[in-house]
């Protein structure tokens, strides 16, 4: 007979005569830095796959699955752009918007 600390509930229900807790099986759970990382890359792949935005002055920072961007971009339509790819990333739960419109140059 299977050890009961193993069964999932399913099987407690088939076979009452099981007592104690019952422990569902799981993964693993990821910690938190390794999702910032994951979602961190995500959102930069959206940005390289972009061919509206200059990434070289731009960073993110993910943490606790908020992201904040920072740096330079050309115009406001480059800092709403970055906004929404942030935002449009699955698991992200917050953005802070500080990124930087330049001046423009004459």
């Amino acid at each position: 007979m299977p050890d009961p600390k193993f069964l999932t509930e399913t099987a407690k229900e088939v076979d009452p005569s099981v007592a104690g807790p019952t422990l569902i099986a799981r993964s693993p759970a990821r910690s938190p830095s390794s999702h910032d990382v994951t979602l961190q890359s995500r959102i930069w792949e959206q940005i390289r796959a972009s061919r509206v935005i200059d990434a070289a002055e731009l960073s993110v920072v993910v943490r606790n699955r908020s992201a904040t961007l920072f740096g330079t971009v050309a115009d406001e339509a480059q800092r709403a752009e970055m906004e929404r790819i942030a935002r449009s990333i699955s698991g992200v739960l917050e953005v802070t918007n500080r990124l930087k419109v330049a001046a423009p140059s004459h």
